[in-house]
């Protein structure tokens, strides 16, 4: 029966899935048919826009060579200004400027240069006369006025033996100015332009051509048939040459989309048509459903809110609601459990390891076994796991991955726990301690076991994870309240950790095998120190290194270690003071400060040690070097002013200030900081690159020759540093440079 059902409503509705989806695959095709050829006569049009660019482009920068070399070629002019007869050199010289010229465009077919007073003609394949040059009616054509543009398409050959080509040509007078003493004329060959243009595109699809001023054309290609359709017609503002493209299959396109309508109109009836029997199947289908509403009318369901709506029962909405409410309500427990399960956990925990709790061990094995955590053992041991550096670890990394390292570390003390056959209970107790309940059943247990478990943890995180641990180590606890007092421990035991040193374990015996150092005996060293720094007296050295050996045999907390320190800045300060205003204001200004930031950062004796005389030394230089940096620093404002007006210099270089300026290269350096401001390797880049960045906007030429002007010798250093600075290559900058002049 239900099968029965089940096929009338498939096959009833099929055919309308069936015209619908027929439909829906034609109109999709006809729709990106139309598309396709709207892009199609885009491309089209881009492709005229994109040849004139490029030949515009490509004739500019001859138009441009020609006229720089005819104002700056000394070959050219020589041979301009020689006279009748002229010297042989200066005939070589100037066809070897014309092969030059050929070489760097090769778009060039041929150069030849006229010579108005003994009426010379001199090209890079002969020479001859202008009575006898092949070339001679457009010599006196463009003698009596020479054109800035090029010329139509033409006729041309070197010599006789040759066979005439279609040419276009640039006429530039010289000299420049006057035009009075010759002419330089340069052939562009049309199959160089047809060989350019057939590059953007397939000549079976498309079809381009390029018209000059008379309407002539410049490329050998066929005309168009009658199946050819034109859809881009643009003229050149440079050359007022006409670009004419379209499509070799024009009149296919056509017809293309005009069937797009056709099928839209059938598309549309024959929505209508699965309309009109959707309606009418709906209704015979909807029968029996509503025969089976109907045996709900009888019932009242006392619904919160009202079950019906204008006398009728809702029995939908009724069904709705109450899966609603029942999910809702599930979920809410859920959270609710969840939530109540991590607190009672944590709770548990410190009841644990707080001194004076009032639970008992039943309590602990009832309330264990609810949170589904191991029962209490015959014996325990309290861990105290702190990560390294962790002002680092926070500085380094976001919210999210501090949480992940942190479960990482949770979950292998779980597994390194298990892999030694034990249980373990472990919360974070602070920020940086993850403190680690181990549990003991059993006789027979192995004294070294702990030290093995902890030991394998932070070896672990040391070869796995972007950071180091400490541990320390509490001792046994055969009772419930004995674990408090382990937990205390081993918490205490990481207070020496600046003393023992990092990722390492801290026990009982490390901290008893440490002798204990009283902190007032460590300030005569320090006074001591402070006042043979003030004398310059290299002494200061030894016994702020005696100090810390010292350090590093007591057993002082970091605590302790502070006070000793905070003392040692505090005596700097005061020896700093009695030696004038302008030493006391260097010291709170600048070196405190620094040494203070450096402080904060250390977290070992090490690193303290090595804060404090790095920074103390420097400060001893300085001091020393006061006197000497007054007496240059004349000499620094003359190296600036040097630098300004030597900058393509590409061995520009301290060493090479140095020997310029008989000053030492580490005093160049820093005395060029402190009187400039700047470093002088930033001071020099940024010269370079202003310039750089004024040749890039104003002028079109290649990357290596403004690498070479402003004092790079290779176009690569000289990208790299240009990207780090300005943060974009220098292709780049140009592209966007010209794009914001346009807009």
């Amino acid at each position: 029966m239900s099968k029965s059902w089940f096929n009338r409503l498939l096959l009833s509705y099929m055919p309308i899935f069936i015209i619908v989806v027929t439909f829906t695959f034609f109109v999709f095709f006809q729709l990106i048919s139309d598309q396709g050829r709207k892009e199609a006569i885009n491309a089209n049009n881009m492709l005229s826009t994109q040849a004139i660019r490029l030949i515009d482009t490509s004739l500019r920068a001859i138009d441009n060579m020609v006229m720089k070399e005819s104002i700056n070629s000394k070959p050219l002019n020589d041979f301009f200004n020689s006279k009748e007869d002229g010297d042989p050199y200066i005939n070589i010289s100037a066809v070897m400027k014309m092969k030059e010229m050929i070489a760097y465009y090769p778009m060039i077919d041929s150069i030849y240069l006229v010579r108005y007073d003994d009426q010379v003609v001199l090209s890079n394949a002969t020479n001859g006369h202008i009575a006898t040059y092949p070339d001679k009616s457009f010599i006196e054509q463009n003698r009596a006025s020479i054109s800035q543009k090029w010329s139509d398409v033409r006729m041309f050959r070197q010599f006789a033996g040759l066979k005439d080509k279609k040419v276009v040509s640039l006429v530039r007078g010289a000299p420049f100015m006057t035009n009075e003493k010759g002419m330089i004329v340069v052939n562009v060959a049309a199959d160089s332009l047809q060989r350019f243009v057939n590059e953007l595109y397939d000549s079976e699809v498309s079809f381009i051509q390029i018209h000059d001023r008379a309407g002539n054309g410049l490329l050998s290609l066929q005309e168009p048939l009658e199946s050819m359709r034109i859809y881009a017609n643009y003229k050149s503002g440079y050359t007022n040459w006409s670009y004419v493209s379209g499509f070799a299959q024009g009149a296919f396109i056509h017809t293309v989309s005009l069937l797009y309508n056709a099928w839209f109109v059938i598309g549309l009836i024959m929505i209508g048509a699965g309309l009109l029997w959707m309606i009418f199947i709906t209704r015979r289908n909807a029968r029996p459903v509503e025969q089976i509403v109907s045996r709900f009318s009888g019932y009242m369901l006392p619904i919160a809110g009202g079950g019906a709506r204008s006398g009728r029962m809702d029995e939908f909405a009724f069904i709705e609601s109450a899966l609603d409410n029942l999910t809702e309500q599930a979920k809410q427990h859920q959270q609710q459990y969840k939530d109540d399960l991590h607190l009672r956990t944590r709770n548990l925990f410190h009841q644990l390891i707080e001194e004076g709790t009032a639970l008992t061990l039943e309590d602990w094995r009832r309330e264990a076994e609810r949170l589904q955590l191991p029962a209490p053992a015959d014996c325990h041991s309290m861990i105290v796991l702190e990560m390294d550096k962790y002002g680092e670890f926070c500085s380094r990394y976001s919210r999210s991955d501090q949480n992940l390292f942190k479960f990482a570390l949770r979950s292998i003390t779980y597994e390194q726990s298990s892999k030694f056959g034990y249980e373990c209970w472990a919360e974070w107790t602070a920020s940086s301690r993850l403190s680690v309940l181990l549990f003991e059943n059993g006789d027979e247990v192995d004294g070294n076991w702990l030290i093995r478990l902890c030991d394998s943890i932070r070896g672990w995180t040391e070869q796995n994870m972007k950071f180091t641990i400490s541990v320390g180590i509490g001792d046994r606890a055969v009772n419930l309240f004995e674990i408090a007092k382990s937990y205390n421990q081993a918490s205490k035991a990481l207070d020496y950790k600046m003393v023992l040193g990092e990722n390492r374990l801290i026990t009982r015996e490390d901290r008893m095998s440490q002798s204990q150092v009283e902190v007032y005996s460590y300030l005569g060293i320090i006074r001591s120190a402070a006042h043979a720094f003030r004398k310059s007296d290299d002494n200061w050295r030894a016994l702020l290194d005696d100090m810390f050996n010292q350090l590093k045999q007591g057993l002082l907390t970091k605590d302790e270690i502070m006070n000793i320190i905070n003392y040692l800045i505090y005596s700097l300060g005061r020896e700093l003071s009695g030696m004038g205003k302008e030493h006391q204001v260097m010291w709170e200004t600048g070196v405190l400060k620094n040494l203070t930031d450096k402080l904060d950062k250390c977290n070992s004796l090490d690193e303290m040690r090595e804060a404090i005389i790095g920074e103390m030394t420097e400060l001893g230089n300085t001091l020393a070097d006061l006197r000497y940096s007054g007496q240059h620093a004349g000499n620094i404002m003359e190296m600036r002013r040097f630098i300004e007006a030597e900058y393509v210099n590409p061995n520009m270089s301290l060493e090479y200030l140095s020997e310029k300026f008989n000053i030492n290269a580490k005093y160049v350096s820093k005395l060029f900081k402190e009187t400039t401001g700047h470093k002088f390797i930033d001071f020099l880049i940024d010269i370079r690159l202003s310039e750089a960045k004024r040749l890039l906007a104003e002028t079109r030429r290649p990357i290596q020759d403004i690498a070479e002007e402003v004092g790079y010798t290779s176009a690569i250093s000289f990208t790299r540093v240009f990207k780090k600075v300005v943060g974009s290559s220098p292709g780049e900058y140009r592209t966007e440079t010209q794009r914001q002049l346009n807009s």
